[in-house]
């Protein structure tokens, strides 16, 4: 049997500040099983609007004065899977003639390729936090699916369920 004291243990820190969120979104970046607060969800789609904003609209646009990429999406695994819901639209320009605006947009691709991987499992986590199969993810693939999945990953945490902790066995008897 597993007591409270192990359930609680094996259960994610709650209210991570951002470094700790960010340092945990790293650190399990590869990782399906166990779970991911809201705040780390929450913080990883925050500073992945930031970095996008920052790399896509305004850096280009304060050295050239031009946004090749107009639209910001987001969606429930960052700005690239999935990604249905725009967040702002601004009128689009031709590419900056620019090298430092057009490393500004390289670096916003290879942040979209970086965090593909670690922004499903992190999606997972978050699901599992909430006591829901990682499985749900699949709803993305339907119409509506990522602002329903954004709708989940809002629900609070059930740390009454194991069965998503890191660590736990699934074949040992549940407690209660």
């Amino acid at each position: 049997m597993t007591s409270t004291a192990a359930v609680v243990d094996a259960a994610p820190a709650r209210r991570p500040t951002v470094a700790q969120a960010m340092t945990a979104f790293v650190a399990n970046a590869f990782t399906i099983r166990g779970r991911a607060t809201r705040s780390e969800y929450w913080w990883w789609m925050l500073v992945n609007v930031v970095v996008l904003t920052l790399t896509q609209l305004l850096i280009p646009f304060l050295i050239a004065r031009r946004t090749p990429q107009p639209t910001l999406r987001i969606g429930p695994f960052g700005s690239w899977l999935f990604a249905d819901i725009e967040l702002f639209t601004v009128d689009a320009t031709d590419a900056p003639s620019s090298p430092f605006a057009a490393a500004s947009l390289l670096v916003a691709g290879l942040w979209l390729v970086a965090t593909l991987i670690p922004g499903f499992t992190v999606a997972v986590r978050r699901l599992h936090d909430s006591n829901l199969s990682g499985w749900c993810v699949l709803l993305a693939l339907f119409p509506f699916g990522a602002l329903v999945l954004l709708l989940l990953a809002a629900r609070r945490s059930r740390p009454e369920e194991v069965r998503f902790d890191a660590g736990s066995d699934p074949d040992s008897p549940r407690p209660g």
